[in-house]
């Protein structure tokens, strides 16, 4: 090694060591005489947390890599309280991470300005979410509690190169807790307003000392409901969920793991928190549902990952497997009155099985290359059965529109899927403080389906009996009518290409900035919930995105400040939207189509300061400015493509988002010490609907805790509330005419102010 190339990599190494030294004697001034066996809020706040996102062979400091990542660790989600991913919504700039609150687990994450307005499972995700490394293939039931958690990580910004198609947006990394060499016990509960209560807990040992750990985890949450039906006078919404997580994590030597996670669970839900905005004031959570529905749902998943370290490169090789199996049965009220005139039914099954092989190394400690394979595979089957009611109260003979009711329609489809894909990423140091950041993926996918049109069939004896000489995709009886139609195509390939380019600059040993342009890709694909008499479903081409994006990285003060800023520019070609409009046949149609192109701009500011030892104060920041610069669809349905399109704000885009918050530690008369946290956040108003029909609620959450664990003991009681402005937010709002001759709207309301105690116990 030529002693140019020793001395960059001493320096490399030397800055990584003062970065890691500074957080850790800050932490040991803080700890001092007090050292509780839980960490106080302070300390979580303050620990160094490590993130996977570059996919190297050792997880990197998350103010070491050059992209806009926002992470939480198992130690950061117990001191915020935090109970599942929606907690985290309004805790990020230009983040959503919310449910769609139509369909039950289903996702309705945003960043940046890009996301879906979809449960429709053949739709693919802007966001991906990854656990333990392992892509979900569809969005509903893909939201997550975050109990016996190693960490989360919110990467913003396109993550084409390792993370592939469909995150455009960004992605949501979802790290499991591994089992421990030595006993571990935590167990948590939870008793919250409504009533919702919820029962946590993980055991860990090892079965064969320095060979074999094990562990198992498992929750329960029984909530009772938050909201109260109007039509009947009950809460409404109740439901049962429960999971149970066995790991085990094989060690052989010094240079061979191998961690296995099963996970089953299920979901007994009420369905579809519905507010028709026709009928009640939207800043209200006032609501009238005839028919509560139901949600049941299963899933089993598999995760396997196998490391091996090898000479070469001194790097190792990594394999994740993952297979998923997920069922959903469901019916609920969209119209969202006490009159059925439209209940809609889901069916959804879900298989999929993926591989990742890669390669990470290090070369003369100036080249970190990673090399990848990768394989997807998933089927899915969507059966959706609707029923349309004559309005009772209407003159005899005078019908819902202009359909005589009542009507049933059945249809759906089926999926076959698969995606194949090789990438590597390369960073080069030019000289002790630059890089050059360069990466590249190609991938390659194939989609088949059978789609049978949503249209009237035979009455149906009850919610979900589906009759004879209906479209019944569960028992494999149906007629696939849109298959049978010339111009359709049932098969469509698509593949591209996600080049990346950048630089870092580490311009002092405690602050780096960054600069990369880079290309990502959404799939292209079909709808599998078509109920349009004369727009064919699909295929519609993929979406692809050129992104722009410089960031600074920096701590300060020994380390009691850290501040990252981001500055992006994105260009989105060929966007894929859902159009939405309601239909006097079949209530509602949702058009996908390729729209239009686009541009999204906007900058990102988050950061922390420790005033003292014991009082940290953090805040964020968003702003985007997004706008369509070519428009290719009638987006409104007014029967031109004019400027009116043109003008229309992109959905899920709001141009503000922040927030700022405290935590204070401090001893309680030396038997213990107590923490107390207040945030506050904001975002602004944004549309749902591409049409600008929709319209999401701005959000001012203010939040509040106080905790107390006693000296030496292994125990947390906490108060807490969420909301506590009991301002009303939605995950979705969708245009329905429903009741009859008014512009109601289906909009899915989240929960308003909740109160709570935790007790936490860990050893």
């Amino acid at each position: 090694m030529t002693d140019r190339y020793a001395s960059i990599a001493f320096i490399r190494r030397q800055r990584r060591l003062r970065m890691i030294l500074a957080g850790s004697i800050f932490a040991c001034n803080a700890a001092n005489s007090l050292t509780p066996a839980l960490a106080q809020a302070t300390d979580a706040l303050r620990d160094s947390i490590v993130v996977t996102a570059t996919k190297k062979s050792e997880a990197e400091d998350v103010q070491e890599v050059p992209l806009a990542v926002t992470a939480y660790g198992e130690a950061q989600l117990d001191a915020l309280l935090v109970k599942d991913i929606s907690d985290l919504s309004f805790s990020q700039p230009n983040v959503t991470l919310e449910n769609i609150n139509s369909v039950g687990g289903a996702l309705n994450f945003s960043i940046r300005g890009l996301g879906v307005n979809s449960s429709i499972p053949s739709i693919d995700p802007a966001v991906g979410v990854f656990v333990d490394g392992v892509y979900l293939g569809i969005t509903t039931g893909a939201t997550f509690d975050t109990f016996d958690l190693e960490g989360i990580e919110i990467l913003r910004g396109p993550q084409g190169v390792l993370f592939g198609r469909n995150v455009t947006g960004g992605a949501v990394l979802i790290k499991s807790k591994r089992p421990s060499d030595e006993f571990e016990f935590k167990a948590k509960g939870q008793w919250e307003s409504g009533l919702n209560q919820v029962y946590q807990a993980a055991v860990s040992a090892p079965l064969i000392p320095g060979v074999l750990n094990a562990k198992i985890s498992g929750m329960f949450n029984d909530d009772q409901g938050w909201f109260t039906n109007l039509a009947t006078g009950e809460k409404f919404n109740p439901g049962q969920s429960f999971s149970i997580r066995p790991s085990i994590e094989l060690t052989l030597g010094e240079s061979f793991d191998l961690y296995v996670r099963y996970e089953h669970g299920e979901t007994e839900d009420g369905h579809g928190v519905g507010q028709n905005r026709a009928l009640y004031d939207r800043d209200t959570f006032d609501l009238e549902i005839g028919n509560p529905g139901f949600l049941n749902q299963e899933w089993d998943m598999v995760t396997a990952e196998a490391n091996l370290d090898v000479a070469f490169g001194e790097g190792t090789i990594t394999n994740i497997f993952g297979w998923r199996k997920f069922n959903s049965r469901s019916i609920f009220d969209p119209d969202s009155t006490a009159v059925d005139y439209f209940k809609f039914g889901e069916y959804t099954e879900q298989d999929q099985i993926s591989n990742e092989l890669r390669y990470a190394g290090t070369f003369s400690d100036i080249v970190e290359l990673t090399l990848g394979l990768y394989y997807f595979s998933q089927d899915v089957l969507y059966e959706e059965v609707r029923f349309l009611f004559q309005d009772p109260i209407l003159a005899p003979g005078q019908a819902l529109g202009t359909v005589p009711g009542p009507l049933s329609f059945y249809g759906g489809g089926i999926q076959d899927h698969q995606t194949y894909g090789v990438f590597s990423h390369v960073d080069i140091a030019l000289t002790p403080t630059l890089s050059l950041l360069l990466g590249l993926r190609y991938s390659y996918e194939e989609k088949s389906v059978n789609i049978a049109t949503i249209v009237p069939g035979p009455p149906s004896p009850n919610d979900f009996d589906i009759p004879p000489g209906a479209c019944n995709l569960p028992d494999n009886d149906c007629v696939f009518n849109v298959n049978a139609d010339p111009n359709f195509d049932p098969e469509k390939d698509f593949s591209a290409l996600s080049p990346k380019i950048g630089f870092q600059w580490d311009f002092r040993d405690d602050a780096q900035a960054y600069f990369h342009w880079s290309r990502g890709n959404r799939s292209g694909g079909y709808n599998l919930r078509n109920t349009s008499p004369v727009a064919l479903p699909g295929p519609f081409d993929q979406e692809t995105i050129d992104a722009f994006e410089f960031g600074l990285k920096a701590q300060t003060l020994s380390g009691r400040a850290t501040v990252n800023a981001a500055l992006y520019w994105n260009n989105v070609s060929d966007m894929q939207r859902e159009v939405i409009f309601p239909d006097p046949v079949s209530g509602l149609i949702q058009i996908i189509e390729n729209t239009a192109d686009a541009r999204i701009r906007g900058f990102e500011l988050d950061g922390q300061i420790f005033v003292t030892d014991n009082f940290v104060l953090t805040g964020f920041a968003g702003h985007t400015d997004a706008e369509y610069t070519n428009v290719l669809f009638d987006i409104t349905q007014d029967g031109v493509v004019d400027d009116v399109d043109l003008n229309l704000e992109l959905p899920r885009a709001p141009k503000w988002t922040y927030g700022v918050g405290a935590i204070l530690d401090l001893p309680v008369n030396n038997i213990g010490h107590a923490t107390a946290r207040v945030n506050f956040s904001h975002r602004d108003r944004s549309y749902y609907s591409d049409n600008n029909v929709g319209v999401l609620s701005p959000g001012d959450i203010l939040s509040a805790s106080v905790s107390f664990s006693p000296v030496n003991e292994n125990i947390r009681f906490s108060v807490y509330g969420k909301n506590l402005l009991n301002d009303v937010t939605e995950g979705s709002e969708n245009p329905l005419g429903f009741p009859p001759g008014q512009q109601g709207t289906y909009a899915g309301l989240n929960k308003g102010r909740v109160v709570g105690g935790e007790l936490l116990v860990s050893f």
